[in-house]
């Protein structure tokens, strides 16, 4: 099945989202001093790298 234009750009649109979010929520682990939000802050980034790479499945 093959994407349309209006789908591949949204899949587009919101792979930039998730690069964003992975960016700042590494950036904000890196800041942190308390151990527990560093390791809350890095799980978020885990999870939206997740989601990126389930959309890029989408256009492979």
């Amino acid at each position: 099945m093959a994407l349309t234009e209006k789908e591949l750009s949204a899949i587009e649109d919101q792979l930039s989202n998730e690069k964003l979010l992975i960016t700042k929520f590494k950036a904000y682990s890196q800041m942190c001093s308390d151990s527990d939000i560093k390791q809350k802050c890095n799980s978020i980034a885990s999870r939206h790298q997740e989601h990126y790479d389930r959309l890029l499945n989408f256009l492979s």
